[in-house]
């Protein structure tokens, strides 16, 4: 069954909605790494945090900047249906 036109702006203000739901998180991420790494501007002899920023950013914003690049293709798709290009 074919979804509406109705249906599938509703999908694409929902997957928007998760896009920007994952920026916040990524950015929250990213200003605990910049904790991290001004911990250890005064404490550089910490092990454990030496070892933490050598992985930064670290495999949770690798997924969720995953999920956000899968999402803008998904969304793309969604309003080039919905949208498509004009002839002449």
């Amino acid at each position: 069954m074919e979804k509406s036109r109705e249906q599938r702006l509703q999908a694409v203000d929902r997957m928007l909605d998760e896009v920007m739901v994952k920026h916040f998180e990524m950015a929250s991420l990213i200003g605990e790494y910049r904790d991290l790494l001004a911990d250890l501007e005064e404490r550089p002899w910490d092990r454990d945090k030496r070892r933490l920023a050598r992985v930064l950013p670290g495999a949770k914003y690798h997924v969720s900047a995953t999920f956000v690049r899968e999402h803008v293709k998904r969304i793309e798709g969604e309003l080039g249906m919905l949208f498509p290009e004009e002839d002449g």
